[in-house]
């Protein structure tokens, strides 16, 4: 058994890593872009950005089971693992062939085809990565993967810094992730057969192979559906505009993917939670909700208002002046308050045993946005892209939270707290606009900050206790 001491533990590791990972990822990026220029970075971002859209294919949410059925049944563990490694080279080579046929097809001139080549076989890698980690994931073992995580982006600090001194071509860059990531998969392997004694050996049970379809097919669906989701804007910009509007709009995106850790952090301590209360006191399930829901909002609605109050500036500093990405980066920065309570809602269906509506509904916005993407962009350019995904989160929020209160049935006074938050961002909004040209924007984000903590803590809508909850959540 493991003990509660050892799960901390894991958590609080790999949480570490995942933040270090992330925060050096955003400074190797706002580099690159700076060195590269908005068409260099966007062929970049583009050529990882397509690959990784059919990355889904190969993992089909294999890897997720795989963790399931290791920790629940070590004696058949090695059985499984081969099983799911002899079905992932399948799955491998009929990507491969797919993407290189899309690529020859719609690329066949385009100076992106060859950095296709490179991305697919970087995703290759990974998804074999995932698969190795998985097993030990499975094992209660989150310190190798950590370490892989860390060294991973320090082999892509490293060695794209010193590319970045002698060359500014795309290709040889993108050969510094394929380098890390073949860094990763190899020690993952190399643990995988040292410390839990698995060797890569071929494996087919037509028996287990329809028990594993049928357990995965519900969770492959809603992989394609999220994938299709989060990379079709991106494929449509380069098909309508080009390779600098897509630069534009990595930048954009890349500042808004980076806030995801917090969301991320918060609600891995809450899914337990709910799913527990679920079981055994439906009183605190609504509870314990309707706090993630407040905080979370109280979280990203100062985020939100700062970043669109010096949108210019994060851009013009960052980037350059060259980066068109300031309203595609407001626009876009509109939808984390919705994308991060949205990260609680699709908790709660999932610790409720509702995932088959989590599914239902990213179908639905997944041909959504792509509507919105064939409307919008061929109008409004980039911040018409911006503009379908901020929609699209917006919708996806609606739906899941109006199956979350069918549930619950929560009355509205639980949520009077988002006024007093509200309120707060605004008049903090305010105070960072107008302190930016007196005091600098650096320090009129330490301007907003107080402001914001003060008007919370004025108009009673955050308490001492909620400041503990909140801080004990992340800590978990």
């Amino acid at each position: 058994m493991v003990s509660g001491q050892k799960i901390t533990a894991n958590t609080s590791f790999f949480m570490t890593a995942l933040v270090i990972q992330k925060v050096l990822s955003f400074v190797y990026f706002t580099i690159l872009a700076r060195s590269l220029g908005a068409e260099g970075i966007g062929q970049y971002f583009f050529a990882i950005s397509f690959a990784s859209m059919f990355s889904v294919l190969i993992d089909l949410g294999l890897s997720p089971l795989l963790i399931r059925e290791v920790a629940k049944e070590k004696d058949e563990a090695n059985r499984w693992f081969q099983q799911i490694f002899t079905l992932k080279l399948i799955f491998a080579l009929l990507t491969v062939a797919i993407v290189v046929l899309l690529d020859l097809i719609l690329f066949y001139s385009d100076p992106v085809r060859n950095l296709i080549f490179l991305t697919i076989a970087i995703i290759v890698i990974d998804s074999f990565t995932l698969l190795f980690y998985a097993f030990i994931r499975g094992r209660q073992n989150l310190k190798f993967e950590s370490w892989g995580t860390i060294i991973f982006q320090i082999i892509v600090m490293v060695m794209g810094l010193s590319f970045l001194r002698v060359t500014n071509n795309v290709f040889i860059l993108l050969t510094v992730l394929f380098t890390a990531s073949l860094f990763n998969m190899i020690y993952s392997g190399i643990v995988l057969n040292s410390q839990f004694k698995i060797k890569l050996n071929f494996y087919f049970s037509k028996k287990l192979v329809r028990q594993i379809m049928m357990i995965v097919w519900p969770f492959a669906l809603a992989a394609i559906f999220a994938k299709v989701y989060a990379y079709m804007d991106t494929f449509l910009l380069k098909m309508f505009m080009g390779d600098a509007e897509v630069g534009f709009y990595s930048v954009a995106y890349k500042i808004t993917f980076a806030l995801q850790f917090i969301p991320l952090a918060f609600v891995a301590s809450l899914y337990p939670a709910f799913s527990n209360y679920f079981k055994n006191d439906s009183e605190k399930l609504k509870r314990t909700f309707a706090k993630a829901f407040n905080y979370l909002a109280f979280i990203a609605l100062p985020v939100t208002l700062g970043i669109i109050a010096l949108a210019t500036e994060i851009i013009n500093k960052l980037y350059s002046s060259d980066f068109d990405s300031v309203w595609p980066l407001k626009v876009l920065i509109a939808g984390i308050p919705f994308l991060f309570i949205n990260f609680s809602l699709s908790s709660f269906l999932n610790a409720t045993d509702r995932q088959k509506i989590n599914t239902r509904n990213l179908g639905i916005i997944m041909i959504f946005n792509i509507i919105f993407n064939l409307i919008f962009i061929p109008r409004f350019g980039v911040w018409g892209a911006s503009l379908a995904s901020t929609l699209s989160t917006v919708f996806l929020f609606t739906l899941n939270l109006r199956e979350v209160m069918k549930f619950t049935h929560m009355p509205i006074r639980f949520f009077r707290p988002l006024l007093g938050s509200l309120f707060s961002a605004i008049l903090m909004y305010l105070a960072v606009y107008y302190s930016k040209d007196i005091v600098g924007w650096i320090l009129s984000i330490v301007v907003g900050a107080v402001v914001y903590l003060l008007l919370m803590l004025i108009t009673k809508t955050i308490k001492k206790q909620d400041i503990v909850f909140i801080k004990n959540s992340f800590r978990s």
